[in-house]
């Protein structure tokens, strides 16, 4: 049971590019694979985590539900682990909200997520669970699944405006700055035309 390091797509985008194995077993690897999801998320803190994040090709995710209300309330929910999990049904609506990832630090982007889905799971202790999720519950969950498929949210952004990074001003407070206005910038600097590039499946 243990705090572990996580990976990041500048070093490990292969890792994080390739699909994991279901769990066939709830031995004492996997029990220890799911303390240790749960101890970095807690440790981060962050809202979910899936064990190729820490190097584990093995089908589980850690989520923490009702972030957005307990965020309010400073309280937060611990993490559930969601073992083999698999969405069955998925709304036609989708919303363009957030996505950031402890993967790729420093940016987050807007994307379009399913409100609600349909999830088949095993639970904890590898009791097969069917449960529906909305709004940002089901927008963590299909991030975290993505993960077991080796795709990352930045495959979903559909143009550069929505891509923004994450910085901190003199004060200490956080700011968004369009990914757009930093390539200008640096083209401005450079007097060079800055082709970006992402990583991309």
């Amino acid at each position: 049971m243990a705090v572990r390091k996580v990976l990041t797509i500048g070093k490990h985008e292969k890792v994080l590019r390739t699909p994991s194995q279901p769990v066939k077993k709830i031995d004492r690897e996997i029990k220890t694979l799911m303390q240790d999801i749960v101890d970095t998320i807690e440790a981060n803190p962050a809202v979910g985590l899936a064990a190729p994040q820490i190097g584990v090709l093995k089908r589980v995710i850690g989520v923490r539900l009702a972030y957005e209300a307990d965020q309010e309330k400073e309280e937060l929910h611990p993490p559930i682990i969601l073992i083999n999990p698999e969405i069955l049904e998925e709304s036609e609506e989708v919303e363009n909200e957030f996505d950031a990832c402890l993967s790729i630090p420093g940016m987050l982007g807007y994307t379009d997520r399913k409100v609600k889905i349909k999830v088949r799971y095993l639970d904890e202790s590898g009791k097969k669970v069917v449960r529906e999720f909305t709004g940002w519950d089901a927008r963590v969950i299909q991030h975290e699944i993505d993960h077991l498929n080796g795709r990352l949210f930045i495959d979903l952004i559909k143009d550069y405006k929505d891509l923004y990074v994450v910085v901190k001003d003199k004060d200490g407070n956080t700011q968004h700055i369009p990914y757009t206005q930093i390539i200008a910038e640096g083209e401005k600097k450079t007097a060079t035309k800055v082709v970006p590039v992402l990583p991309k499946a």
